[in-house]
């Protein structure tokens, strides 16, 4: 852990992206908060700013590869020292292989898989030595879901990527976690008719990612897996 760290958070308005935001901010010097929604950012700001954070907000899809590298040029620009990346922007498209969108899994691919390749590629100078990369997989990256072929095969090649990111950034003094959440609380799941418990609360996963980021150097959290105590939703 280093004091004062600056934190880049990517899909950081909604959800679990929000929640980490909301729990590193306190503690941060900068924060760079990226997503694709201007005026969220700009509400998000407001929210977290205070005396002695330096808040920097990035407009960006991350499913176009030229957005992508555009924001690693400005965040370099800005801090060419990065204590923690959390790849946390994501999506989920409903269907099965043979009856969904066209076009469904490249989009996934290109947003669960490559904007995280092509952004910690391209940061790996500002985090060398000491940073922390976190890559917000899911349950699915391990298991098939029948009804979400195209999400499980998205998320099963993301924990692949993010298990060969941390052989070859370890020795460059990296720390790499996966997390592998179960379903969790945010606005895609309103109006569904769940029990509340049923559903984990994101502060609980943010909060699990400090602990991880406040272990000493030496230690390194590789996997995070937190599921509701009665199990996945199927």
């Amino acid at each position: 852990m280093t004091p004062n760290p600056t934190v880049l958070i990517t899909g950081a308005t909604k959800g679990i992206g929000r929640a980490i935001a909301e729990r590193f901010a306190p503690e941060c010097k900068v924060l760079h908060l990226v997503s694709r929604h201007a005026s969220d950012l700009l509400e998000l700001n407001d929210v977290l700013s205070r005396s002695g954070l330096e808040i920097h907000v990035h407009e960006v899809d991350l499913s176009e590869a030229i957005q992508v590298q555009q924001l690693v040029t400005d965040v370099l620009q800005i801090s060419p020292n990065i204590d923690v990346l959390i790849n946390n922007a994501g999506v989920y498209l409903p269907g099965s292989l043979l009856d969904e969108s066209s076009g469904n899994l490249d989009y996934m691919i290109r947003l669960n898989v490559l904007s995280h390749y092509e952004l910690t590629k391209g940061l790996v100078p500002a985090l060398k030595g000491k940073g922390h990369v976190f890559h917000m997989a899911s349950v699915a990256s391990r298991k098939m879901f029948v009804n979400k072929p195209s999400y499980s095969i998205s998320k099963h090649a993301q924990l692949a990527l993010t298990d060969a990111f941390r052989h070859e950034l370890r020795p460059l003094g990296i720390r790499v976690t996966t997390v592998m959440p179960g379903p969790t609380w945010s606005a895609s799941w309103e109006n569904v008719d769940f029990p509340e418990e049923r559903l984990l609360d994101p502060r609980h996963i943010a909060d699990l990612m400090w602990h991880a980021w406040n272990l000493p150097q030496e230690a390194d959290l590789e996997e995070l897996v937190i599921r509701p105590r009665e199990g996945d939703i199927d």
